[in-house]
């Protein structure tokens, strides 16, 4: 009997890997890969079994189990990526952000206006608040590959939008940092500090400030920096990092051209920009109260909704190359969705002996791995925690995937407690990893960060997990955990 071939693991395919081809129709792209020939497979050499509920790739060659194919984001081009952006704002969610967020605006601008100075510094910071949590919103949303606009979540006004707020004006203001302050020296006018909000608001400088050269050139000089910027606030980093240059320069490198296609798109978005603002201010000179101002906000928010998906895409493509995310959220089959065109009759009616045999075992592991997570589900859902634990340990080589999020918390959390560090070590760490945008990540990162540092004794990789919540998390109790020890830098 002749031994068995080795199985063959195809690499993940990078932007400049050469396409794989099928074996049989070298014309066409391969999705699969056979794990007992080799062979590269296309839909139509591939085929779909159905065992029960199970459904299998199998080689339409030799009947052997297959995996797909995987390929980076990145092989599809930012520049594809960004020929349809035109349309996200106009979408039916997008309306309905569109005109929830400009009638916010619209009120708290108009209640600037009419308010005494004193009283116009929190309005404009609420103004602040609300669009840059959007703008964050938007640009982690495309990040994730989402295509709908969602409105953020605003049922903690600090978190959920002064917070983001204060980031964006913070980011923002230090961008621009050169351009205000020279603003401030030059314009002698009472309130002149007040009166920078007002011009951000309404986008109404003072003649003088209009026809002075430097202080364009230091606006330039802002815009060239501000997409950099905005990036590296919307990845998680304080404001005060975008001062960093090493920081800077490791984030370019690691974005390469994209990074320089998209501060294109952007460049041309600004001069958009610059139009709607021409066209928000003849609408205000309608001057039809509430109704002019609403106006002129939704035709001056469609650009930065667009900004703000074009540096979420950026991340979507390469954030895995400056550390946002983890690598395997990058990467997706070759041919998408595509199933395979042959479907064979269910087992035991039109396949061979030895076919037959590979896919009832096949089948049997599969119902007998889904019957350990449900077992697990109800364990958890019962805090049988021995039983819990000890299911867990025997599906410690299943993918990590397989099991929710909220399961491998409750497995860390118990480990910890009944003194079984390295199980609580391996469960929270999954728990971060396998959805590292759910609410279950921080809180996972900070118990494992517990655990490595108060019973394990390992401070220094404790502090790193600490770092990395507050790099990741900003804006989140877990962080603020995180913070308080976390030792100060130097330097």
């Amino acid at each position: 009997m002749p031994a068995a071939e080795p199985v063959i693991e195809e690499p993940i395919l990078g932007p400049q890997s050469a396409p794989v081809r099928c074996r049989q129709h070298p014309g066409e792209l391969a999705g699969w890969r056979c794990q007992a020939c080799g062979a590269a497979l296309c839909p139509e050499c591939a085929e779909e079994r159905r065992v029960q509920t199970v459904e299998l790739v199998a080689c339409g060659a030799c009947g052997g189990t297959t995996q797909p194919l995987l390929v980076h984001r990145g092989v599809v081009p930012l520049t594809r990526r960004l020929r349809g952006i035109w349309r996200y704002p106009f979408t039916s969610s997008g309306l309905q952000l569109l005109v929830g967020v400009s009638l916010f605006l619209a009120a708290v601008a108009w209640m600037t206006r009419v308010s005494f100075p004193v009283a116009r510094i929190p309005l404009v910071v609420l103004y602040g608040g609300v669009f840059w949590a959007t703008f964050f919103g938007v640009v982690r949303g495309s990040a994730r590959g989402d295509t709908s606009l969602e409105a953020p979540d605003f049922s903690d006004i600090f978190r959920d939008a002064l917070l983001p707020g204060l980031r964006g004006l913070a980011t923002f203001a230090i961008v621009w940092l050169p351009a205000l302050g020279y603003a401030l020296l030059t314009q002698r006018a009472p309130n002149a500090a007040l009166g920078m909000f007002y011009w951000y608001i309404e986008w109404s400088l003072p003649p003088a400030l209009v026809a002075d050269p430097v202080f364009w050139v230091l606006v330039v000089m802002g815009a060239l920096w501000l997409p950099m910027a905005l990036l590296m606030t919307a990845a998680g980093q304080p404001p005060w990092a975008i001062v960093d240059p090493r920081l800077g320069w490791r984030l370019l490198q690691g974005l390469g051209r994209d990074y320089w296609v998209a501060t294109g798109a952007l460049a041309v978005l600004g001069v958009l920009h610059a139009v709607a603002h021409g066209v928000a201010t003849g609408l205000r000179l309608l001057d039809l109260t509430l109704i002019s101002d609403l106006l002129a906000e939704a035709v001056t928010l469609v650009v930065p909704l667009l900004a703000a998906h074009v540096l979420g895409l950026l991340l979507y493509v390469r954030g895995d190359s400056v550390g946002y995310g983890v690598a395997r959220d990058y990467v997706e089959p070759v041919l998408g969705g595509t199933r395979p065109r042959r479907r064979v009759a269910p087992l035991g009616e039109a396949m061979p002996t030895a076919q037959t045999a590979q896919v009832v075992e096949a089948a049997t592991e599969a119902r007998a791995t889904s019957a350990q997570l449900a077992d697990l589900g109800a364990a958890v859902e019962a805090r049988d925690v021995p039983r819990a634990m000890a299911l867990y340990a025997e599906l410690g080589q299943l993918p990590a995937l397989r099991i929710p999020p909220a399961h491998h918390l409750f497995v860390g959390q118990v480990a910890a407690t009944e003194g079984d560090f390295p199980l609580a070590v391996q469960a929270l760490e999954r728990a971060a990893d396998v959805a590292p945008d759910d609410p279950t990540a921080p809180r996972a990162l900070v118990l494992l960060a517990r655990v490595l540092g108060e019973r394990m004794n390992d401070v220094a990789r404790a502090e790193e997990v600490y770092r990395y919540v507050l790099h990741r998390y900003p804006d989140t109790n877990a962080a603020r955990f995180a913070s308080e020890r976390v030792r100060p830098t130097s330097g």
